[in-house]
């Protein structure tokens, strides 16, 4: 029993040397600190204030867990259809034969025309099965565009972290135990329990975590435009195109309007208020001169 405690205590030094130790709560458990070090021979590593306090195990935390890459792709997808309609069912058929979902799907009409978005989830194995089914419903790709995202580093470290802090769990219930058992202190007794309750807290947030991400990887994520070619296909006369000149004319009556409006705003809620400071004193003045005139006049008449 000896050996094992000394084994253990030197193992969690040698980790607390290297700057392993983790997160605290802002009030130091002295309480538990001391009990541990002098029942179980596990050091805690105080860190900065406002940081946690976390048992190290040597190890856990030297063991790096062998594991696949873990990568989020995310593609972007801009489709030229025949019907948007039809198209929109066709890839919610797919992603659910391939044992995905649909995660967001939207509709509207442009020029009595139905263009959709959807964001469908497929399992990440099966994306380039997915990806090709889903050209082949359309009559032109516009855009395709993927990102990839590794975050096998931070997930390997959640790993670690999650697994020091179990093994800090299951020490200081030993510590519980024995302390119930031997001395009934309540005072350390509750002291144990404040922790206890912060390291569950913690562990809870990065099996959360770990979690989130493991999910995005294992499922990628296509977003999808989709186009019907009626709206896509420019009106061509000959080599005039009069649907650009017809955006041009719009968009410089937009302009010209926005001009417009502009001019008014800036007339409204600064010239007139200049004109009105500069003019009122003004007209105030020259009308009181002609009154003084013409008071001056009356007598000698």
């Amino acid at each position: 029993m000896k050996k094992r405690w000394f084994a253990l205590m030197t193992l969690t030094l040698a980790l607390v040397a290297s700057g392993c130790a983790a997160a605290s709560p802002k009030r130091e458990p002295v309480a538990v600190t001391q009990m541990v070090e002098a029942e179980r021979g596990v050091a805690y590593a105080p860190a900065e204030e406002g940081e946690r306090y976390v048992v190290a195990d040597a190890d856990e935390a030297l063991t790096a867990a062998t594991q696949d890459r873990m990568i989020i792709y995310t593609v972007n997808m801009d489709l030229v259809v025949e019907d948007a309609a039809v198209a929109l069912e066709q890839i919610e058929s797919l992603a659910a034969e391939m044992g995905g979902f649909v995660s967001n799907s939207n509709a509207w009409k442009e020029k009595e025309q139905l263009r959709a978005r959807i964001t469908v989830r497929v399992p990440a194995d099966k994306l380039d099965q997915a990806l090709a089914q889903i050209r082949d419903l359309a009559t032109d790709v516009q855009s395709e565009s993927r990102d990839s995202d590794d975050v096998t580093e931070q997930f390997t470290d959640l790993e670690a972290r999650l697994r020091n802090l179990r093994k800090t769990e299951e020490e200081l219930l030993e510590l519980l135990e024995t302390r119930q058992e031997e001395t009934g202190d309540t005072e350390a007794i509750l002291e144990v329990h404040r922790y206890l309750t912060d390291i569950r807290g913690q562990i809870e947030q990065f099996q959360g975590r770990m979690n989130y991400l493991s999910n995005l990887s294992a499922m990628a994520t296509i977003q999808i435009g989709l186009t019907p070619d009626v709206l896509a296909q420019p009106l061509v006369v000959g080599k005039w195109q009069p649907q650009g000149t017809a955006l041009k004319a719009i968009q410089a009556l937009i302009n010209t309007v926005k001009f417009l409006v502009d001019a008014l705003i800036w007339i409204l809620l600064l010239i007139v208020p200049v004109l009105a400071i500069i003019l009122l004193p003004l007209f105030l003045i020259i009308r009181g001169v002609l009154r003084w005139r013409r008071r001056r006049r009356t007598p000698s008449s």
